[in-house]
């Protein structure tokens, strides 16, 4: 048996629901059983208290599999393998237990019902057929009121649930010559176990309760004699029942009374299955010690108390979480835990992150394990193999698709970490569209005119101005090869996210600089044909930086005019950020943290130090001053306006405003590869460019 770790990645499978699980594990239809129950008297059941449940089975038929919805799968079973498998005793001592284990989990104690007595080929129905013995656990007793159940319905034409067998095992297929060709079984190599499921792929079926605690006191058992036609299969009549005098039996003879002994016998048999019963909950010792102390008419009432002691005690504790994981072989609809790609999921989130996932989620050693958990492929040849699968939903592009959103997640934080210089002087919006973007400045009203007392108000008359930018698609294909995840790569991949962050950044970065560096450093032309920085803007002069140039270029921008009217904006347009290259970043602080005015020894105050001790001057000198270190001319500087007061430029996204990741590998391509590379796009939408000059300065040496 493989251990743990090497079991996440086995190719055991059971062939129910491999098309929705991607476990394969075998069940089948359910076959017209008529099964009928000769029931005697109640004062036999003390004779047979000590006999455990027995069921007939069968535990898989031959010929192809049944896939979710009801339809047919890509899987033959061969009825030369079952025999082959039965002639080795391999359905023999098979634990049994309900439903599969799911993804990242391991068959639990809790849920083992019973085990498998014998196998035996039927050549009628082309199956390997078997008795499966129950245990005395909580968990076999009400799977056995539950099969009881659905075969006394069967008996009286009532409908049932498609409830069966699903056996677990791992596979050796035929060689196949194309990939459309079905995957015929060549042998069973090992058989885990045979467990009751919903919907079963390969006929699995419960035939039949070989031991009934409900006989005719004094009548032995069909089964105690070695027949084991006590309870027929598909015919109208029950074999005739005789007492030990040769009288028959019929339905409508009378019970006798019970004697003390046995009445004693019934008491203390139904008092122990309630302990059973209860002992068996995940229920406080206190809860359990006093439901334990009630006597109780049926199995049924025993465990209507324990639910009902279940939903006393959530009442008194309502802030707990109850978790209802889902797990093979179906994948729940509606599911209050984590499934197993959701697992996966938080698995190589951890991965990438190089941290530890949240407990109870089963880290991954790397890349390597990861490509094989999502295409099967264990012999790295790049070829997705589906059947190899464990969990549901899984197709050659989910492992990209995976990798890219965990990418998503921490790019997005890498990015944030970047200095997104920009952001202070930018205004920044969320567009829906990709449309040209059109900055529109509104102005021309002017001052507010007078309303006399009564009068009419009069119209105001404005103008606007708009500047346009085209938004720019920026991206590239992220290749993780095959060879680098054969080698178990990890490190690569961890190192992806802050290469896409950092690209991304300095892309957007590149662009917003690239407005107060083009065209040799006057920036892009704008609707009136001018120059961003142009003498006719009265926002561009050629002075060195200090103190005297920035007071200068800082009185030309409060002498700008609103928009077709000759209203100064003052204050509105007055710089509040000094952007330079790193080269004069010591100069820019100088002028704004100074306590005198820089550069002179007359001890004059300096207007523009904001705070009274040095400490404040420098903090609030650094929050204005702002290093481009894109810009190599060492001498240039300019000014900005507060975006909030006066937006001077414009910065749009589509898509989110960090580089986006996503996968480009198809899910319906036979190859898991292109080139022996998994792709991973990266792109990054977004427009930038002047909203208007008035806010702006240049001071180009």
């Amino acid at each position: 048996m493989p251990n743990k770790n090497s079991e996440v990645l086995r190719p055991a499978i059971g062939l129910n629901g491999l098309w929705n699980s991607k476990q394969t594990e075998i069940g089948g239809g359910m076959k017209s059983n008529t099964v009928r129950i000769q029931m005697g008297k109640l004062h036999s059941l003390a004779a047979n208290a000590g006999k455990r449940r027995e069921y007939e089975v069968r535990f898989i038929t031959a010929g192809r599999v049944r896939a979710a919805g009801n339809r047919e799968s890509n899987i033959i079973v061969p009825a030369e393998a079952i025999q082959k498998a039965i002639s080795e005793e391999k359905f023999t001592g098979l634990a049994s237990f309900i439903d599969h284990a799911g993804w990242f989990d391991y068959p639990s104690l809790r849920d083992m019902v019973g085990v498998s007595l014998y196998n035996e080929w039927n050549e009628e129905t082309k199956s390997a057929d078997g008795v499966i013995r129950f245990f005395g656990t909580a968990s076999a007793i009400a799977l056995s009121m539950i099969l009881d159940g659905m075969l006394e319905d069967k008996r009286n034409g009532e409908p049932v649930p498609d409830v069966g067998l699903s056996i677990v095992f791992w596979p050796k297929w035929k060689p196949r010559d194309n990939r459309e060709d079905p995957l015929v079984l060549d042998e069973f190599k090992h058989i885990e176990s045979c467990d009751f499921v919903f919907e079963p792929a390969a006929d699995g079926r419960v035939k039949k309760a070989l031991n009934s605690v409900l006989v005719e006191l004094g009548v032995k058992s069909n089964s105690e004699t070695g027949n084991r036609n006590q309870i027929s299969e598909g015919g109208t009549e029950m074999p005739e029942i005789k007492q030990e005098d040769g009288r028959e039996i019929h339905d409508s003879v009378e019970p006798t009374h019970m004697d003390a002994a046995q009445s004693d016998w019934m008491g203390a048999l139904s008092g122990s299955v309630a302990n059973v019963l209860i002992a068996n909950t995940d229920l406080p010792a206190a809860s359990k010690e006093r439901l334990q102390e009630t006597d109780y008419a049926t199995p049924e009432t025993v465990l209507a108390a324990i639910e009902l002691e279940r939903k006393f005690l959530a009442q008194l504790q309502q802030d707990h979480v109850i978790n209802m994981p889902g797990g093979a072989p179906r994948s729940p609809e509606i599911s209050m835990g984590m499934t197993g790609i959701d697992q996966v999921k938080a698995a190589i989130e951890a991965l990438i992150a190089g941290v530890r996932p949240a407990d109870g989620i089963q880290p991954l050693t790397g890349i390597r394990e990861l490509y094989h958990l999502l295409s099967g492929d264990f012999e790295m040849t790049g070829v997705f193999q589906r059947e190899r699968i464990r969990f549901a939903n899984v197709t050659s592009s989910t492992m990209a698709e995976l990798t890219a959103n965990a990418l998503n997640k921490v790019v997005i934080n890498e990015f944030q970490k970047y200095p997104r210089w920009w952001e202070a002087i930018t205004s920044v919006v969320d567009f829906q569209n990709l449309q040209t973007v059109r900055w529109i400045t509104l102005g021309g009203v002017g001052e507010l005119p007078t309303v006399a007392e009564g009068a009419a108000y009069t119209e105001l008359t404005w103008d606007d101005k708009k500047e346009t930018s085209s938004f720019v698609k920026k991206g590239g294909y992220l290749g993780l090869t095959l060879e680098a995840i054969d080698k178990d790569d990890t490190n690569r991949l961890r190192a992806a996210p802050r290469a896409l962050a950092q690209a991304g950044w300095l892309t957007l970065s590149k662009s917003i600089s690239a407005i107060f560096t083009a065209s040799s450093g006057v920036g892009p032309t704008l609707q009136d044909g001018d120059a961003l920085f142009h003498s006719n803007h009265s926002n561009l002069l050629t002075t060195a930086l200090s103190w005297t140039a920035y007071v200068a270029a800082r009185l030309a921008m409060r002498k700008q005019t609103e928009v077709h009217s000759s209203e100064r904006l003052g204050a509105l347009t007055s710089p509040k950020f000094l952007l330079v290259p790193s080269d004069l970043e010591i100069t820019a602080l100088q002028i704004l943290a100074s306590e005198g005015e820089p550069g002179t020894a007359d001890n004059d105050v300096n207007p523009l130090a904001t705070g009274d001790a040095f400490n404040a001057r420098m903090n609030a000198a650094k929050d204005r001053v702002i290093v481009v270190d894109l810009w190599t001319d060492t001498d240039d500087w300019a000014l900005v306006a507060d975006p909030q007061l006066y937006p001077s430029i414009g910065l749009g996204f589509r898509y989110g405003r960090t580089p986006e990741i996503f996968s480009v590998a198809s899910p319906t391509a036979g190859l898991m590869f292109t080139n022996d590379t998994m792709p991973v796009k990266v792109r990054f939408f977004f427009a930038t460019g002047p909203t208007d000059y008035r806010g702006l300065h240049k001071n180009n040496v």
